[in-house]
This record gives C-alpha cells, sequence and structure tokens, in this order.
C-alpha cells in the first residue's frame, strides 16, 4: 500500500521536510525510510492541498464566464517564446481578463497573453495587440529546431505556425548554394539554412527592428560566417549589389511576394535557380491555375519555369482563405 499521501503539498517544518503520509508507518517501513532518507521523524501537520491544473482551456473556465460562451473559446495559440497569443471573438471581450488566465492556468511555461487587435498591416507586417493577462514585455526568446530567435511581437513578424514549412525549404538547401532571403524578418529560414545547411545567405528586410534583431540572431545562433544582413528594399537590393548571385530565392511575403518576382528573376544567376515563393489564395482554389499564373508571370520577367517541384496549401489563415506554396525550378 503506497505511504505517502498524494494530492498535498511537501512543507517545510523547522529544518525539516515534511512528506504527507496516508497513515503510521509500521516498523518494517520506519526502518526502510531511515536507510533511504536518514534521520526521520512522525509528526502531525496540516498540508495544503495540490491546486489540480486543468487539462484544457474550456475546463479552467467552467464556471467563471457563462455556459453559453463556452463553445466560443478559440481552440488553438500562436505560442512565441514564453508568450501565447489568441483571438478572441466578440462576444468573450467581456470576460478577456478570465480567458487570458485560463491560458496561464492551462500552459506553465507562459508568462503573458495578449488578444490580437488589429490584421497584420503595414510595411512592417505589424499587428497591435492588447494584454489581458500576464507579466512583462513583448520581447521574448523563440526556439525552434535548435536555432533561437529574439523578437518583439509588437515590432517585428513572426509566424510559429511556420516551423515545418522553415524546415521543409532548410532541408532542400545544399552547402554549395548561395541563397537570397528577400524578406528574412528576425531570420527564421536565414538561420535555420546556415545551421543546418552551412550555405551562404544574404537576408533583406525594410523593418529596422527586424534587422536588428536578425543582426542579434545572426550572432547568438553563430553563424555570421554565413548570413550577411542587409536593411533595405528587397526590389532595390535584388536588382543592385545581389543580381545575378542566387541559386535559391526565398519569397515569405504572401501578401506582395508576385509583386517582387521582377527582382527574383534578376537575383536568380544567369543559369536559373529555384524560387520557394509564397502567396494567399482562396480556399478551393485549383492548384493547377495557380502553377499556370506562375509560369506566365515568371516567362513574362524573362525566365522560364522548367519544373514546379511543388504546389501546395501550407496553413489555413481564415475560412475562406489559405496560403499556399510553390517551388520552381527556374531556367
Amino acid at each position: 500500500m503506497q505511504l505517502r499521501r498524494m494530492g498535498f503539498r511537501f512543507q517545510r517544518l523547522d529544518k525539516l521536510v515534511g512528506i504527507p503520509l496516508t497513515r503510521e508507518p509500521s516498523a518494517q517501513e520506519k526502518s526502510v525510510l531511515a536507510s533511504e532518507l536518514g534521520s526521520t521523524e512522525i509528526h502531525e501537520a496540516d498540508f495544503g492541498r495540490v491546486s489540480a491544473r486543468s487539462r484544457n482551456l474550456r475546463d479552467s473556465l467552467l464556471g467563471k464566464i457563462p455556459s453559453s460562451l463556452l463553445g466560443a473559446l478559440p481552440r488553438s495559440l500562436d505560442i512565441i517564446g514564453d508568450i501565447a497569443i489568441t483571438e478572441l471573438s466578440p462576444q468573450l471581450d467581456s470576460y478577456s481578463s478570465e480567458v487570458g488566465t485560463g491560458i496561464l492556468q492551462v500552459n506553465p511555461n507562459i508568462r503573458l497573453v495578449l488578444k490580437k487587435a488589429s490584421d497584420v498591416t503595414g510595411t512592417f507586417r505589424t499587428r497591435e495587440f492588447k494584454k489581458i493577462a500576464g507579466f512583462g514585455g513583448t520581447e521574448t526568446i523563440h526556439r525552434e529546431f535548435g536555432c533561437k530567435y529574439h523578437l518583439n511581437v509588437t515590432s517585428t513578424y513572426f509566424n510559429p505556425r511556420l516551423g515545418n514549412e522553415r524546415r521543409r525549404v532548410a532541408d532542400q538547401v545544399s552547402a554549395n548554394d548561395v541563397v537570397v532571403d528577400m524578406f528574412a524578418g528576425v531570420g527564421p529560414y536565414s538561420i535555420l539554412i546556415a545551421k543546418l545547411q552551412r550555405a551562404r545567405i544574404y537576408s533583406i528586410d525594410i523593418n529596422p527592428s527586424a534587422v536588428d534583431y536578425l543582426k542579434e540572431n545572426i550572432l547568438s545562433n553563430e553563424v555570421a560566417e554565413y548570413v550577411t544582413p542587409y536593411l533595405g528594399d528587397a526590389r532595390v537590393l535584388s536588382m543592385s549589389m545581389l543580381r545575378g548571385t542566387a541559386d535559391r530565392v526565398v519569397m515569405n511575403l504572401p501578401s506582395e511576394a508576385e509583386s517582387f518576382l521582377d527582382a527574383a528573376s534578376l537575383v536568380l544567376r544567369p543559369t536559373g535557380g529555384r524560387l520557394h515563393f509564397y502567396e494567399f489564395a482562396q480556399r478551393g482554389v485549383n492548384l493547377d491555375t495557380l502553377r499556370e499564373r506562375f509560369n506566365s508571370v515568371m516567362s513574362s520577367r524573362g525566365r522560364n519555369v522548367k519544373k514546379i517541384t511543388e504546389c501546395k496549401i501550407v496553413r489555413e489563415i481564415s475560412p475562406s482563405r489559405i496560403q499556399i506554396a510553390i517551388d520552381a525550378l527556374v531556367e
């Protein structure tokens, strides 16, 4: 029979540690305790119960918000470092604090909960947030595939849901490749490629805050030998100092990447290379239609698409919108 009483905390008694027991130990059990723990004493004491952690957000909010709203609770979170980001329906606005506290209770490694207060907008691809629970600022360190990324969620763009996609692209790169990351942000594509493949990467972003963190991340991940950061417009840099240098171009700017295909065409080597291109599309779109349009656009830019090696849905943006990845071998 188990001797320790479960569900109660250990506690300090003077200079001793008190362990809650279910009953008085037998002489044999006392002998075993003495041999395992050294000197032991039996005393009566009041032990506090361990608070049970709720298994999910719904359980943590039972009785704290109207039961009619439990079905409206968010079913997923974006977790960036020790910050959780959620999206709340308008009907939950007046219970934001309760929801945030519930998220903290279910996720012990989270210190701050933010709710989205705007869409991603502007040249710097940032959004507004509102704090609903927790403490501290909006700067954090996110870890992914052995890399660590310093960033501020309010001044830079970072999507933790693209981790597997970043790894998929990085696994295709060889050490002899020269890669241009046209919209590098804080460096999740560039640094992962450098860590895994030791390829040469030129990383561009127009957001000064993102480039500051990119530089910090290059140093903290010890890839300064491989990654060169640039602050500026990807179109200008691609058409000037980086023209004709790349074996691969990463174009992770789904909202505008098509308008940069002219620059990407020029930054590829004259002999050709590979594009990793992203765009948004309506759910239910015919992927063959997207392939044909991509081929047509590249042709108008003076490049021939020899083969599209991948055309797939990366993630759902909303019930009606998705993100598409196209990998293309270009001549």
